[in-house]
């Protein structure tokens, strides 16, 4: 029997905060300790690759997540993810611990899947602004809370302690899943999953406003992905500061995240989306064109504040268009597939920028990826300006 609706998103969204959090502590963590052990930016942008390539194979989880039902595979991915870690905790090889993390992130792609399509099931259509809006809140709150105590802590604390505290965040994620229960199509009403990667492929191919959606992800991605690598090396080593004030940087990057989150539902009622979508981003792309001509810690804070505002503000109304359209019974497989698709522009993003950024500069490399995203959005909303018209 389905739960009432209330309980279940108490459920869903506790599920979502811990899982969030749970990730960006782990993943802050890990960044700066590679990069302290190594000082080099390529070492930090593979260790980044190996948590994408997972990602080129979220179609098939998607399909998977809609076949056995979102909640089930965010609960099973969470109990295994927190096995993982407890695994991890316990290796002492780097490489053999890198493989470990590698296994790991397979279930991290699976849980962001299954709790991106799950949200629009235990949230009515009528309320999916709000519904994205809350999401986008929680998932920057953890943006924001992971990197601020993860900072604090990780001159104090062993690895391995952060990574047995981390195991028991996605256990306890997985007993809140595992008691979420939603309507849904009888087992053997359910396509096969690879009917579902089928179908959610097509979908991409024949709306133009999804294709259009994904393409602005896929530039977005190949130009300014690199920045889960770069911002340690640009806060650390350009700007000559700690790990704190590079914790405080992820940290506002995170509450800029959470205001333009909670303001998205508001300015979505004001704005036309077209509106908000070419001109909210493009105020995103230019900031890191910014970030790379700015030498002064202090304004570098206030930019990427106002960077993360604007995204998050955009971020709500493409979600919502994007919810809008996806049949319910494709929507894991369809978002999947995207998935899919804006991967090996991240893969490439993050190796490419941390070489550029070994033989050229940080902030050349951000210079250059600010432009190249705000030039390729022009030249997509031109290109598609008839799709834009009908969002």
């Amino acid at each position: 029997m389905p739960n009432p609706p209330r309980k279940n998103q108490l459920l869903f969204f506790s599920a979502f905060l811990l899982s969030a959090f749970g990730y960006e502590f782990l993943y802050f963590v890990m960044t700066v300790h590679i990069y302290d052990l190594t000082r080099s930016a390529l070492d930090v942008g593979i260790f980044t690759a190996l948590t994408f390539i997972p990602k080129l194979f979220s179609s098939v989880m998607g399909g998977i997540a809609d076949k056995i039902g979102k909640e089930k595979s965010l609960a099973i991915s969470a109990v295994m993810t927190g096995i993982l870690l407890l695994f991890m905790a316990n290796v002492s090889d780097m490489a053999v611990f890198q493989i470990v993390w590698f296994f790991a992130s397979i279930f991290f792609t699976v849980i962001v899947n299954a709790r991106g399509t799950l949200m629009a099931e235990v949230v009515s259509s009528e309320h999916y602004a709000s519904g994205n809006a809350a999401a986008l809140t929680l998932l920057n709150s953890a943006k924001l809370l992971g990197p601020l105590l993860g900072g604090l802590i990780i001159m104090t604390l062993s690895i391995r302690l952060l990574l047995y505290v981390t195991a028991a965040v996605y256990l306890l994620v997985a007993l809140f899943s595992f008691a979420i229960r939603v309507e849904k199509p009888a087992a053997s009403e359910r396509m096969g999953f690879l009917a579902n990667v089928k179908k959610g492929f097509q979908f991409m191919l024949v709306n133009k406003v999804f294709g259009l959606i994904t393409s602005i992800s896929f530039f977005w991605r190949l130009f300014l992905g690199l920045q889960l690598s770069l911002f340690v090396i640009y806060v650390k080593s350009y700007l000559n500061c700690t790990s704190e004030q590079y914790g405080f940087f992820v940290t506002l990057a995170g509450a800029g995240s959470i205001v333009g989150s909670l303001l998205g539902p508001t300015v979505a009622k004001l704005v036309k989306p077209a509106w908000l979508i070419a001109g909210g981003l493009s105020l995103h792309n230019a900031s890191f064109a910014l970030l790379g001509l700015c030498k002064d810690y202090a304004l570098s804070l206030v930019i990427v504040f106002v960077s993360f505002v604007v995204f998050y503000l955009t971020l709500v109304t493409l979600h919502s268009v994007r919810d809008r359209i996806t049949p319910f019974e494709i929507r894991a497989s369809a978002y999947g597939t995207t998935t899919a698709i804006l991967t090996p522009a991240a893969i490439v993003s993050t190796l490419a920028g941390g070489f550029l950024t070994d033989h050229l500069g940080v902030a050349q490399v951000l210079l250059f990826a600010g432009l190249a995203a705000l030039i390729s959005l022009g030249v997509i909303l031109y290109v598609n300006r008839r799709t834009v018209k009908i969002i």
